[in-house]
């Protein structure tokens, strides 16, 4: 179980408005309310899971509540929000399990650029699947209810049951306020840890070849094509797409000259056909790192990058899940 300190208050450059929002909420909170917490009266649906309402709580240190209090509350249909700070152990998916969440959801909530975290930084954390929405003004009004529920695939009723609303939130677009915090349930943002390891440009051609089964340009037979081939002419730079070490570096039969970059939770990722290299087996690389250059070697039909993605057992996976 992670251990960081969870806290509700005196949380350094709070830059991001969500979070300034929910300080805000929890002062408030603790303003109305003696006794260190709160709680707004819920109003469970039959299909609500979590949160009908949020129970923010404010307390003198050790501020917030404990991730005993998130897990008990979450089974009775609350959300409950705090701040954590995160520790040199924690990992997304165990800070997220402390307080009976997902990994995509906090990070989602949080809009998190890396599944990586940063020791000492400091995460909103919540139970329940779903994310945190703020409220935002759009052409000089804030944002409707529906205008949020049908951004996000939901039905305005869910979202408002979710949140403890009035009926009259369904009726009228002025109902929310800008500023304000929302769960939303089942939402969560997709993010992409890759980049595309070689460059593009509207108008240019970005894959060539897809993955799965096709004709090989070459023994003209239906074969199973285990990932992208993106054309650039010769010579272009080829980009590391994720933080990794470098586990092969070299000539490999059909795939020419080859690097395979292993990132974490054992991920690879190939590029083949390579007309130059410049790293070798056991250097740490970095995202966007140059490490080599676009070819033709092996067996191909002019310059490209073959480029594939392998799971810690070496299957393959569709490239494309982790670029786009």
């Amino acid at each position: 179980m992670a251990r960081g300190r969870l806290i509700l208050k005196g949380m350094k450059r709070p830059t991001d408005l969500l979070y300034g929002a929910v300080l805000l909420a929890a002062a408030l909170v603790a303003f109305l309310a003696t006794g260190g917490g709160a709680s707004f009266p819920v109003s469970a649906g039959p299909t609500a899971t979590f949160s009908d309402a949020f129970l923010l709580t404010a307390a003198s240190p050790p501020p917030g509540p404990t991730a005993d209090t998130f897990a008990a509350l979450g089974k009775l249909g609350r959300v409950v929000v705090g701040q954590y700070e995160v520790r040199a152990a924690d990992t997304l998916s165990s800070v997220a399990k402390t307080f009976g969440s997902g990994p995509d959801y906090l990070r989602s909530t949080n809009r998190l650029a890396s599944a990586n975290l940063t020791p000492g930084k400091t995460l909103l954390v919540h139970n329940g699947n779903g994310m945190l929405y703020q409220v935002r003004e759009r052409n000089g009004r804030p944002e409707s209810l529906q205008d949020i529920a049908k951004r996000y695939n939901l039905k305005p009723e869910s979202v408002a049951r979710a949140n403890g609303l009035s009926g009259v939130s369904l009726l009228s677009g002025a109902w929310l306020e800008a500023g304000s915090v929302l769960f939303l349930p089942t939402v969560r943002l997709r993010f992409s840890d890759y980049i595309l390891p070689v460059a593009w440009s509207r108008g240019q051609r970005m894959i060539s070849s897809g993955y799965g089964m096709r004709r090989h340009p070459i023994y003209r037979t239906r074969r199973f094509h285990q990932g992208l081939d993106m054309p650039r002419p010769a010579g272009s730079p080829v980009r590391n797409a994720r933080e990794g070490r470098v586990i092969f570096a070299g000539w490999r039969g059909a795939y020419g000259r080859l690097i395979i970059v292993k990132h974490a939770n054992g991920i690879c990722t190939w590029y083949g056909h390579l007309s130059s290299i410049d790293v070798q087996a056991g250097d740490k690389v970095k995202q966007g790192q140059f490490i080599g250059r676009v070819g033709s070697s092996g067996q191909a039909t002019g310059p490209h990058l073959h480029f594939e993605v392998r799971d810690r057992y070496g299957n393959t996976m569709n490239p494309k899940k982790y670029l786009f």
